[in-house]
């Protein structure tokens, strides 16, 4: 469908399907549009994770307070603090134990790990970003 205006037709923003994979690089790829199928499950068990560790914003090392929102589930949680970034078996504040992680988060991780050339992939750790209006993740690198 395309959307027609007075400066002619503008092509739909939201094709059928685009479902592919590009790839960047030797082992680095790009899997668009991958987890809808897994979607109803994710937001299903993503509710669960929310009830067990609260999105919460993180302190950065120098204090400030992350406009991200985050929680994690799995044997691992990354986590931040005035101490610097790590990852970790509770959860700071609380000190619980971060969620287990959903059958259907591991089945993802594994299905789009295979497609990226990585099979047999075993995850232990999720880390969940909530992106609200007007929050910002500024240029970085994960080195670990």
């Amino acid at each position: 469908m395309k959307v027609h205006t007075l400066l002619g037709s503008i092509p739909d923003l939201f094709p059928e399907s685009t479902l592919t994979t590009e790839w960047l690089g030797p082992s680095a790829c790009v899997l668009r549009e991958f987890a809808l199928p897994y979607v109803g499950d994710l937001l299903s068990a993503l509710a669960d994770i929310e009830t067990a560790a609260p999105f919460r914003h993180m302190q950065a090392p120098g204090g400030y307070s992350m406009s991200v929102a985050m929680t994690n589930c799995g044997a691992l949680g990354w986590t931040s603090d005035r101490h610097g970034y790590r990852y970790a078996p509770v959860e700071a504040l609380t000190g619980l134990a971060w969620p287990v992680m959903p059958e259907v988060f591991r089945r993802l991780a594994q299905a789009a790990a295979a497609e990226g050339g990585f099979a047999g992939f075993e995850p232990d750790a999720c880390l969940i970003n909530r992106y609200a209006p007007g929050s910002k993740l500024s240029l970085h690198q994960d080195k670990d």
